[in-house]
């Protein structure tokens, strides 16, 4: 029998039995049109994702109920899109809050070791010159670049075309853009 602790008159169990919760949602389990509502991008794009972080979030065993990789990064991608609170998205998805939190913090380095991959910075003098030019027109002391993203309206296409409809419900490419001074 496991070691009980006498508290005043309470009798306490030190360790109480582990629960297991069922995982409601996997990536097979929702639609594209799901998929983008829920996270922000379609399969291929998750897929995608998970795979360039795949090395740095996996697990290398199934012990004591890991999650997959694929599962971190939704978990990730779902704090990220909808902006909730820890709690929320554990509950959403049927997991605890603090391995919401350990996945968004292993998914969260685990891109952010890769952004020289993706993420190109100007040269150092061309930063000097950018940082100079956004001064001499507005005033701005140290910026070197604006950035903001925008829904382009597009006439529906006659492949994929859900995947072109945004949260609205009209299609569009959403577009990120990052401009200098000039």
């Amino acid at each position: 029998m496991e070691e009980m602790l006498l508290f005043g008159n309470i009798l306490h169990d030190p360790k109480p039995p582990r629960k297991y919760r069922k995982r409601l949602l996997t990536l097979d389990d929702l639609t594209d049109k799901e998929l983008r509502a829920r996270y922000r991008f379609g399969r291929n794009s998750i897929i995608r994702i998970t795979d360039i972080v795949r090395k740095d979030i996996e697990h290398p065993t199934q012990r004591s109920q890991s999650l997959s990789a694929e599962m971190q990064v939704l978990v990730a991608l779902r704090f990220f899109a909808c902006g909730g609170f820890l709690q929320v998205v554990g509950d959403t998805l049927g997991i605890d809050k603090s391995t919401v939190s350990r996945c968004v913090q292993k998914v969260s380095d685990a891109l952010n070791a890769k952004a020289d991959q993706f993420i190109k910075w100007p040269s150092v003098q061309r930063k000097g010159d950018i940082k100079q030019g956004f001064f001499d027109n507005g005033g701005f002391p140290g910026v070197v670049g604006c950035i903001d993203g925008t829904h382009v309206r597009i006439s529906a296409p006659s492949h994929d075309e859900p995947s072109f409809v945004n949260r609205k419900g009209y299609h569009s490419i959403n577009t990120q853009a990052i401009c200098d001074h000039e």
